[in-house]
């Protein structure tokens, strides 16, 4: 049931692309291990970083839903910089499927911010943004501050969206 799971999210996180099939391998110790592997069955030795972190993120998405389902418990999910090996498509994506997933999703990204080059100046993505059907706040450290007195830092939230 959990690689079944685990490969539909597969294939919704590299829809159009190359996404191989999970296979979870019982050790000889009880525990697991994840690997992927091509339709002809040999295992992918050295997949790049998105499908790797992909591999993952279906696996953790399968379970999530696995234990609403069984013990009609809901959990939320929580990401720090989770698409940091992705493409702009694969970014998108992602946040797709994690906009179709019924469950509260935290996700700490730098992805909805565009940083000028020349100046250094940030501003939001409102491009990516107004995709999004999800509450979006942003989070950043109140300026000024004394960049060796930890004491002097202040965050500040503020809903987007």
């Amino acid at each position: 049931m959990l690689e079944k799971e685990a490969n539909d999210y597969l294939a919704k996180l590299n829809r159009n692309d190359f996404h191989g099939i999970i296979r979870i391998i019982k050790t000889y110790n009880n525990s697991a291990r994840i690997e992927l592997h091509s339709e002809n069955g040999l295992r992918i030795e050295n997949p790049n970083g998105a499908l790797k972190t992909t591999m993952y993120m279906s696996v953790l998405f399968a379970i999530s839903r696995i234990t609403t389902l069984k013990r009609e418990q809901d959990y939320p999910l929580i990401f720090d910089a989770p698409t940091s090996s992705f493409g702009g498509f694969k970014e998108d994506t992602f946040y797709n499927v994690i906009d179709d997933i019924d469950k509260q999703c935290i996700i700490v990204t730098k992805d909805l911010i565009n940083v000028d080059k020349s100046t250094g100046n940030k501003s939001l993505d409102f491009d990516t943004i107004d995709k999004l059907t999800c509450s979006v706040y942003r989070i950043e450290k109140v300026t000024p501050f004394d960049d060796k007195d930890l004491s002097t830092i202040q965050t500040s939230a503020k809903k987007i969206k």
